[in-house]
């Protein structure tokens, strides 16, 4: 791979084996230095890839995605393993024998983990809590732990039941010992001289921002199935937050979990007409990541852009979608390539 890229949670949609298709294409229709907002960015890996080229705004309404962006976006150094053991191991062991932070005990003990498990889970999060600058940096650490050791088939939709042949392997693993090694995949860091930025909005929030209208170039990978992501990583939203949310149906959901509009067939093209528009009278490029087995076909999004731009390019990339858990399928990734040399008058907006 010729980009930079740092694996940190087990993610459906993930663009990490995509960054040879979709970074050209940016990098195409964009300087360096110029600004690229990543509206709904997921694991952050488009935004790391050109870290080092331009400056990244980064978005996401799931609140663990703005703390990914956080680690890789904006960390200045990457903590050593004798500083990180100092910031984490008495807080940890206070914790272990304490029990002050007991919520994934108390709640999820037999169901995407152990009892053991959510021990250890618990206290490295009461670690994190008082460790001080580097917060997001270890919550990225204990997400990719834990998506290491989930009894579950690829995301937290469901558990597996605990006399599951996989699940007696997995109960065995120390997500404290994962925490640790998760440590050595930042060795080569690729930090940034820019200030990128992070949020955790939804996109009608962050484009009243002025610097966000600003940006040169708007990138959109946003959920082309039904599935709702907040249904598949609500743990992950919960161990950022550890705000011991209401939880609800067996797979304990969080209550308050947001959804797409982009999931439902009769809000979806709205919302693709909203964005298209919003980058048009900002006189700024658009790059839409879909599929050709999404919500709606990818030729109404390109009827859609074609009304805000004269000239709408379409690519394609044949790959296989690992559907997490339920075997993979071949599908086609397609970008909608929008420049904003093409943005039509402001009669044809």
């Amino acid at each position: 791979m010729n980009y930079p890229y740092i694996h940190t949670i087990r993610y459906m949609g993930n663009k990490a084996n995509l960054l040879e298709f979709i970074i050209p294409e940016i990098m195409s229709i964009t300087r360096p230095g110029e600004t690229i907002c990543d509206i709904m960015a997921g694991t952050n890996s488009i935004g790391y890839a050109l870290k080092n080229r331009n400056k990244i705004i980064s978005n996401d309404i799931q609140y663990y995605s703005y703390i990914l962006g956080e680690c890789l976006l904006r960390m200045k150094t990457v903590p050593d393993k004798e500083t990180i053991r100092k910031e984490i191991e008495d807080k940890y062991e206070e914790n272990i024998k304490s029990k002050i932070y007991t919520y994934f005990v108390d709640n999820y003990t037999d169901t995407y983990f152990s009892e053991d498990l959510c021990r250890e889970i618990d206290s490295l999060r009461y670690a994190i809590e008082n460790a001080g600058e580097n917060k997001a940096f270890y919550l990225t650490l204990l997400m990719s732990a834990m998506c290491k050791a989930q009894s579950t088939t690829g995301h937290f939709a469901q558990f597996l039941p605990k006399q599951h042949s996989r699940v007696k392997s997995l109960r065995k693993i120390s997500i404290n010992n994962l925490f640790f090694e998760k440590v050595e995949d930042f060795s080569k860091y690729v930090f940034s001289k820019e200030e990128n930025l992070c949020f955790n909005l939804d996109y009608n929030q962050l484009f009243e921002l002025d610097f966000v209208k600003a940006s040169d170039c708007f990138y959109l990978d946003s959920p082309y199935t039904t599935d709702q992501y907040s249904r598949f990583y609500h743990i992950l939203e919960t161990i950022c937050k550890y705000d011991y949310p209401v939880l609800n149906h067996k797979a304990k959901y969080r209550e308050d979990r947001s959804k797409s509009l982009f999931c439902y067939k009769k809000t979806v093209k709205q919302e693709f007409e909203k964005i298209i528009s919003y980058c048009a009278k900002q006189r700024a490029s658009l790059i839409i990541s879909y599929s050709d087995h999404g919500v709606i076909s990818y030729l109404e999004i390109e009827q859609i852009a074609k009304k805000y731009y004269n000239n709408v390019v379409i690519k394609k990339r044949d790959f296989a979608h690992s559907s997490q858990g339920a075997g993979v399928i071949d599908i086609n990734e397609i970008l909608i390539i929008m420049n904003k040399e093409n943005v039509k008058n402001e009669s044809g907006l």
